[in-house]
């Protein structure tokens, strides 16, 4: 609920958790920021399988929630690179000269009664309630260019390169696979891409990321490391140990400032005598 009040009203709140309370946690974020502010639950494969021996099939996930404040949240989107079987399946053809690609239609749901696209071409017409992608003449250069594959039958179709596509990347999906680091400097460390995505989605150069439970220090850096202003919270000295080192490792690091918790109060009890 402290959260929610200091939020900024087009900011957002990610809440990593796992399997075992996830779901309480969900009914107790629908009560505090609304149902209507729900926007994923996005399942993050945290390790490889392991062989467990338990009556239970393999854990390898965790949870995040994600909530906005109002209907007006930064939304920057996000995208992800192709994986190699990704390419191979989208791609399944290779050309004599190694390229992989794949053919779409050249024709288009809607039929075209008077324009160019729903005319004949090299004597053949688009099927019934279709036209053609593209004007005759676009039609010809493709082919020229060698980019229409003819099958056996006479069917035009258009290749499409993969070292062409792949350029574009897809959009990024509820399901992530960001696994914990294999030899983490603190417990609960978590993966510094999977942070940055987050950050990078989800504010803009300058706004301010606040991690209350920062273990690590993963967020700090993947603020630091993109432009944002950040706060970091934690009880253990421990944690606030390790999140200090890896700050100071950090080229270019903008100066920052350790508070206390009595140091905190001392400061807030100022602002209440103030306001009072």
């Amino acid at each position: 609920m402290l959260l929610k009040e200091i939020l900024a009203d087009d900011g957002c709140i990610y809440v990593h958790t796992d399997y075992k309370v996830g779901h309480y946690v969900k009914i107790l974020m629908d009560q505090i920021f609304g149902q209507e502010h729900f926007i994923n639950d996005i399942t993050r494969i945290k390790c490889n399988p392991k062989n467990f021996e338990r009556k239970a099939y393999g854990n390898v996930k965790d949870m995040i929630l994600f909530y906005s404040k109002t209907d007006a949240y930064v939304w920057n989107g996000s995208s992800e690179e192709y994986t190699e079987e990704e390419i191979r399946k989208l791609f399944p053809k290779i050309d004599e000269n190694g390229r992989r690609y794949t053919t779409s239609p050249l024709h288009a749901p809607g039929q075209t009664r008077n324009g160019c696209t729903g005319q004949s071409w090299r004597g053949l017409v688009p099927p019934t309630g279709r036209h053609w992608r593209y004007p005759p003449e676009v039609l010809e250069e493709l082919d020229q260019k060698g980019l229409i594959e003819w099958s056996k039958t006479g069917n035009p179709r258009k290749k499409i390169y993969a070292d062409e596509y792949i350029e574009k990347k897809k959009k990024r999906q509820d399901v992530w696979q960001f696994k914990d680091p294999p030899y983490p400097v603190y417990p609960t460390e978590k993966n510094l891409d999977m942070l940055k995505v987050i950050v990078r989605a989800s504010s803009n150069p300058g706004d301010l990321v606040l991690d209350c439970f920062c273990g690590s220090g993963t967020t700090l850096v993947a603020a630091e490391q993109l432009g944002r202003r950040w706060i970091g919270i934690d009880a253990s000295p421990v944690a606030i140990k390790v999140a200090l080192d890896r700050l100071a490792k950090l080229k270019d690091c903008a100066p920052f400032a350790l508070y206390s918790e009595k140091r905190l109060r001392n400061a807030f009890q100022v602002v209440l005598e103030q306001q009072s």
